[in-house]
């Protein structure tokens, strides 16, 4: 595919201030945004047919208005329960219909982003223990695609994209810059998309109360019938309304330091230094101390 109108790609990964980010794409003036249904639609999917030149009217149209056409979808990235089995598909796939597209990627330490997804695999169906989560029963003969520590390693993402877009291509954040720094964030990512993207300082999604997330994942695992748990006869789409409902009452978050200290000692306890090759080699991939941030290097 040529392209003419400069063409930008947010791919996650998810739990990093994605919905902030959309947010300033889909309402500023210089961005033609592609919605994130279109997104999923176009490249996620296991379909031997791929349609290329997947939003041809898109393209025609940002060019005509002189905008960015911008993509974001952090399921881009691979979905992080199943272990992003599909990641190099849709990288591929990305590549194929943009080749000269700039990626942009927010990343977030590991530990933290465990903690912080592990809450919305529960929401979004799931009904393993944390403990489960993190452990994949051996032997392991890979039948159903599960989560894997190696999901986490960001030099292997980041190089991926490398590899199709070129390394000045590709943009690679820690999510803690944002956080923290959100000046220097935000100078990073108008450098990178060439105009002032008009960011507001702040992170739309809040964490879930963690007590009737434990309900939850007790209903998930007996009536509830989710891809991620299959076999019960509710449609998540109710409970999670009732959890909605339950993490509104008063008390509901009664229990979340007790409850979140347990998660922090078994995450601890599971990944040990297993980041740490990983984290140096994205650190020189991407030209920052990470290890400021809380990066184990």
């Amino acid at each position: 595919m040529t392209q003419s109108a400069p063409t930008f790609i947010h791919i996650g990964i998810h739990k990093t201030g994605s919905s902030t980010l959309q947010h300033s794409f889909r309402t500023h003036a210089s961005i033609y945004y592609v919605e994130r249904a279109d997104v999923r639609n176009a490249f996620i999917g296991h379909s031997l047919e791929f349609d290329a030149v997947p939003f041809p009217a898109e393209a025609e149209r940002a060019e005509d208005q002189s905008k960015a056409l911008v993509m974001s979808h952090e399921r881009l990235s691979g979905y992080p329960a199943s272990g992003g089995f599909d990641r190099e598909l849709i990288a591929g796939r990305l590549a194929e219909a943009f080749p000269e597209a700039k990626i942009l990627i927010i990343f977030r330490e590991q530990s933290r982003w465990i903690k912080s997804f592990y809450q919305q695999y529960v929401a979004d169906g799931g009904s393993l223990k944390l403990r489960e989560f993190l452990t994949n029963p051996q032997p392991q003969i890979y039948k159903i695609p599960a989560f894997e520590l190696d999901y986490l390693n960001y030099h292997q993402l980041v190089t991926l994209y490398h590899n199709h877009f070129g390394a000045q291509n590709v943009l690679a954040l820690p999510f803690e810059l944002m956080a923290q720094e959100f000046d220097a964030f935000a100078d990073r990512l108008n450098t990178f998309f060439g105009f002032d993207l008009e960011l507001e300082n702040e992170l739309t999604n809040q964490s879930r109360p963690l007590l009737p997330l434990l309900l939850m994942r007790f209903v998930n695992g007996t009536i509830g019938n989710t891809q991620l748990s299959p076999g019960g006869f509710v449609p998540l789409g109710y409970l999670k309304l009732a959890t909605k409902f339950l993490g509104a009452m008063p008390g509901a978050r009664s229990f979340d330091d007790r409850i979140a200290a347990r998660y922090e000692r078994l995450i601890k306890e599971k990944i040990e230094s297993h980041y740490n090759e990983s984290n140096t080699r994205l650190a020189s991939l991407i030209g920052m101390d990470l290890s400021e941030y809380g990066y184990s290097c």
